[in-house]
């Protein structure tokens, strides 16, 4: 469980700072409407966001208290399978840029 946490950490900080280098260099748009506001608020925002919610998972990892309820742990492992799918998309798109 704590990799799983952890794993979600990381690709949630990665994916905030893979979209803010593409939304900024307008190599792609953020799809989730609420991350969308909060970047078109302040990108500022936008990355503490990001970094706030995977600190809290960091958290939950270092000091052992994540949850063992079924519902976390399903949530968790399609919170995995999101930022998967989200990633090789972010390849896809970085790719084309370059092309």
């Amino acid at each position: 469980m704590k990799k799983l946490f952890l794993g979600v950490a990381v690709l949630n900080l990665l994916d905030g700072i893979i979209s803010f280098i593409g939304i900024n260099g307008s190599f792609m748009v953020e799809a989730n409407p609420f991350m969308h506001a909060l970047y078109s608020t302040s990108p500022v925002l936008f990355l503490g966001f990001k970094m706030t919610l995977s600190l809290l998972l960091l958290l939950l990892v270092f000091y052992d208290k994540i949850p063992r309820v079924k519902w976390i742990t399903s949530m968790a492992y399609i919170a995995g399978i999101i930022y998967i799918f989200v990633f090789c998309l972010h390849g896809i798109w970085i790719i084309q840029s370059i092309i």
